[in-house]
């Protein structure tokens, strides 16, 4: 069985949303004999034993770009140049994947060619609580996503409170495909608990936790970042104790997460989210310290936790974070098995709804 994915962002780009795809396409074949799939996307790069990767750059424009900053509001038209003249009997069904998200409503000419459609949007598109979009915008995003919904045979998302946000109220076929760590990249060797007291944080500051960073300031504790440079002011960022590693391969990320301690993720007050990170901690049975701007304990990572006990979530207070820092350095670890949130074990789950939707 075939399939074709389309992923705007893919390897060799190191952003978070390249993972998921890359890993599907260099694994799937590997370990599942009876499926494979080919490459659609705006990355350049190389073909691979595993799959086959077919480039179409990025390069239209549309009158929409001005209000929306969403990619495949431009890449559709040149996905639709390439795919008009694109032999495509050979696939069984067809996975988008976001964001972008726009060049989903390309999954209507596949249903027309009788291929089944499986659009994965990871986090909510048309309304997402984090960037709280709202008037014309969200009104767009919204019409939008409803009309190119109507040609999914299977939507994905990361967990089941993000279906709540994507095609609201429409009686859609709907699945959930946690995001996972690269056990490929992980030396059980790194397992072993560091006790060098330092904090790790990988990816984007959505906010400033300046409470976090005056603590950490005063008690010259290091913390290192792993992601998109950030352009603070706070004297701690200025500080030799601040390490700014930039944009990491997954294997540099997880060799300089295994140095440190203590893991630290942000949440706002979104019941939704479900991000990355937390799976490359537990992969590497780190302690964690989630800082929320909400309630400590609610939302969906409140159930992935209740499997690892080695965490303290906190609200935004500076008392909490320093005591919660305390109890995690002074914490006695043993090793978890957390095989159940490799992205092994989200392959398996994705090629089972695959094997269920072409079957229909």
């Amino acid at each position: 069985m075939k399939g074709l994915l389309i992923a705007y962002s893919f390897s060799p780009h190191k952003n978070v949303g390249a993972l998921r795809p890359t890993y599907w396409a260099e694994e799937i074949s590997k370990q599942f004999n009876d499926i494979s799939l080919d490459v659609l996307t705006a990355v350049d790069g190389n073909s691979t034993d595993h799959y086959q990767r077919i480039v179409v750059p990025n390069q239209s424009g549309s009158f929409w770009s001005f209000l929306i900053k969403d990619e495949g509001l431009t890449w559709k038209k040149d996905l639709w140049k390439h795919l008009r003249n694109m032999d495509l009997s050979s696939y069984q069904f067809v996975i988008f994947t976001g964001g972008p998200f726009f060049h989903f409503s390309l999954g209507h000419y596949f249903k027309k060619k009788g291929i089944k459609v499986i659009m994965d949007y990871r986090d909510p598109f048309s309304y997402n609580p984090r960037f709280n979009e709202k008037g014309l915008k969200k009104w767009i995003k919204k019409w939008y996503e409803r009309r190119f919904l109507k040609a999914a045979d299977l939507v994905l998302t990361v967990n089941d409170v993000c279906h709540e946000y994507i095609g609201e109220k429409l009686d859609l076929n709907r699945g959930v495909l946690p995001n996972g760590f690269d056990e490929r990249c992980i030396d059980p060797n790194d397992r072993m608990h560091s006790q060098s007291g330092e904090l790790f944080y990988a990816g984007r500051f959505y906010w400033e936790p300046r409470l976090l960073f005056d603590s950490l300031n005063e008690k010259g504790i290091a913390m290192v970042h792993a992601g998109p440079e950030v352009d603070y002011v706070h004297p701690y960022i200025k500080s030799a104790n601040f390490n700014e590693l930039g944009m990491l391969s997954q294997q540099d990320m997880y060799k300089a997460l295994s140095k440190a301690e203590i893991g630290v993720v942000f949440t706002m007050n979104v019941p939704f989210e479900s991000t990355t990170k937390i799976y490359d901690y537990m992969g590497l049975n780190r302690k964690i310290l989630i800082i929320t701007q909400g309630k400590a304990g609610e939302g969906v990572l409140n159930r992935e936790l209740e499997r690892y006990p080695y965490y303290r979530w906190v609200t935004y207070s500076q008392q909490e974070i320093e005591q919660a820092i305390t109890e995690l350095q002074e914490m006695e670890t043993n090793s978890v098995d957390v095989d159940q949130f490799s992205r092994k074990a989200g392959l398996q789950i994705l090629v089972n709804y695959i094997r269920n939707v072409t079957s229909q």
